[in-house]
């Protein structure tokens, strides 16, 4: 058993397909893709606005966000925005905590 790598541009035909109400089993059939699941879970990251994530290798580490150079300046800096608005979010909950706030 290997692990398959799929281009970026298949995801996305998947996801558009998936979205159009074509059933997973035959996405799988048409595009050649091993799981009806992967196509779920492509289709979370878009929802999320994950895009980095079809587009990384298997195996990276997402939390970190590797691989977003290739990614469009806007997207990165949503994700770096969204990144802080999270950390202030949680200095902010431990301030009000310790009754420092």
């Amino acid at each position: 058993m290997t692990n398959n790598k799929y281009s970026y541009e298949t995801k996305l035909e998947a996801i558009r397909l998936l979205n159009n109400g074509v059933p997973g089993r035959k996405i799988c059939k048409i595009l050649g893709l091993k799981s009806d699941v992967l196509i779920y879970t492509w289709r979370k990251y878009v929802r999320n606005n994950d895009y980095y994530r079809l587009n990384q290798q298997p195996g990276k580490q997402y939390k970190y966000h590797k691989g977003n150079l290739e990614l469009p300046t806007s997207v990165r800096q949503n994700i770096e925005i969204q990144q802080m608005k999270e950390e202030i979010e949680v200095v902010t909950k431990y301030l009000i905590k310790e009754g420092l706030w």
